[in-house]
């Protein structure tokens, strides 16, 4: 059978699911560059304030978990844990159930500070939501949260396969 997929014999749907791709990707890109501004205003790299958003959102973690939600290497992620914790963004602790273990944990007061310099864009996207009705939004919030949320399993799928 192959490709089931719906735009067989669609060329409009296609076309249309393409530049979904590319206006997805275009906006992920400009993001990566608000956010390469915001580290520098922090003083810290991109790829810290990446780690620094993973430890948001999964909340502290081991320095090996932190490794393995963002693809970098345990000896990348120490010198990651060392800048961010050297800057004031996170600290280390000790894990209760595993001495052997360590725990990074994201800073309250240094999360307020990354907040501020997001607030343009959070701005922006009230501004945009306010043009939209709440259905729009919900279809929006969907693809969001089913495509992005297929995104970590593809990009373990390319880290393990073989070039």
């Amino acid at each position: 059978m192959g490709d089931t997929r719906i735009h067989t014999g669609a060329p409009r749907r296609r076309e249309l699911t393409r530049s979904i791709y590319r206006e997805a990707r275009t906006a992920a890109t400009r993001q990566a560059l608000v956010d390469q501004a915001v580290a520098a205003r922090l003083g810290i790299g991109s790829t810290d304030l990446l780690c620094l958003g993973v430890l948001d959102h999964a909340g502290p973690v081991t320095a090996g978990r932190l490794a393995e939600l963002t693809g970098l290497t345990t000896g990348a992620v120490t010198g990651v844990v060392d800048r961010l914790e050297q800057a004031g963004f996170a600290r280390r602790a000790k894990d209760p159930d595993d001495r052997r273990k360590v725990i990074i944990h994201p800073q309250d007061a240094q999360r307020e500070r990354t907040g501020e310099l997001y607030t343009p864009v959070l701005d922006a996207l009230d501004a945009w939501c306010a043009a939209h009705t709440e259905e729009e939004l919900e279809t929006v919030l969907d693809y969001l949260r089913s495509f992005s949320g297929s995104l970590p399993g593809l990009a373990e799928g390319l880290r393990q396969r073989k070039v």
